[in-house]
């Protein structure tokens, strides 16, 4: 399978580098790949890095130029960057021009490893990961194991429904974009995971039909803004660029249902 091949020549080529081996860390799949809700069509591999380094929680609540004058955040970007920087003249060394330095994530396009992939440098954040993004001189944290541990309960609490629900709903988005209705950055899929995570477990039906018809009429009439992020920490909408907005969740439910009453 491409993206297993891709993901563990990735960590070879990790551990190869003994500079690389200086810094306690370790190195972890996220993503629709490690949580079964990737299409083949969309295929592609999430590893982070989370180095042992802990960003403080008062510091990654800071940005613009308090944030540059804090003394605890030059020790964590220090750091950060130290790692980063060698990560990717290994990741060039081993692959090539396939691979470029992204906003959150160093890119590797799909080529030797027949996988489009992204490896993401971070440090320790409480129970989750936070990564520094330059060019907005601020901190970003997120919590990929809380999402994947909760997905798996709801899988379990859907009788397996769950994330072939995922899958169904990514394939109609990108159904939607074919047709130009709508842009794939409108509803990314880590939103479209989050969403239907907050239907209700008995909405899930043995059939995917019958799910879809429920799922959408649930949440035509439900009130989107109390909802969270799969990981139970975050609110899923909101002013900040890791949040979703309601409008654009509502848009999406309304071409889904669109989509339905033409026939797919």
């Amino acid at each position: 399978m491409a993206s297993k091949q891709a993901h563990v020549s990735m960590r070879d080529a990790l551990a190869s580098d003994d500079r690389l081996s200086e810094f306690k860390h370790e190195v972890l799949l996220q993503g629709s790949y490690k949580n079964n809700t990737n299409l083949r069509k969309d295929s592609d591999v999430d590893l982070v890095v989370r180095l042992a380094y802990k960003l403080s929680p008062s510091v990654a609540d800071l940005s613009g130029k308090r944030l540059h004058a804090n003394t605890s955040h030059q020790a964590a970007h220090k750091h950060w960057q130290s790692f980063r920087r060698r990560a990717l003249r290994v990741m060039k060394n081993r692959y090539g021009d396939a691979v470029t330095s992204g906003r959150k994530t160093i890119k590797l396009a799909r080529g030797e490893l027949h996988a489009d992939a992204d490896l993401v440098v971070t440090l320790s954040y409480k129970e989750g990961i936070a990564l520094y993004l330059p060019d907005e001189k601020r901190w970003v944290v997120s919590f990929p194991q809380q999402h994947h541990d909760r997905g798996q309960k709801k899988e379990e609490a859907t009788s397996g429904r769950f994330k072939r629900t995922v899958r169904m709903f990514k394939a109609a988005r990108n159904r939607l974009v074919d047709l130009k209705v709508l842009a794939k950055e409108d509803a990314p899929s880590y939103f479209i995971e989050c969403l239907l995570y907050n239907v209700p477990d008995g909405l899930y039906a043995p059939k995917l039909a019958p799910t879809y018809r429920n799922t959408l009429d649930w949440l035509k009439k439900t009130q989107l803004k109390g909802f969270k992020c799969q990981n139970g920490k975050v609110p899923l909408f909101g002013p900040a660029p890791e949040q979703w907005s309601q409008q654009k969740a509502r848009s999406f439910v309304r071409a889904l249902q669109e989509l339905w009453d033409a026939g797919g």
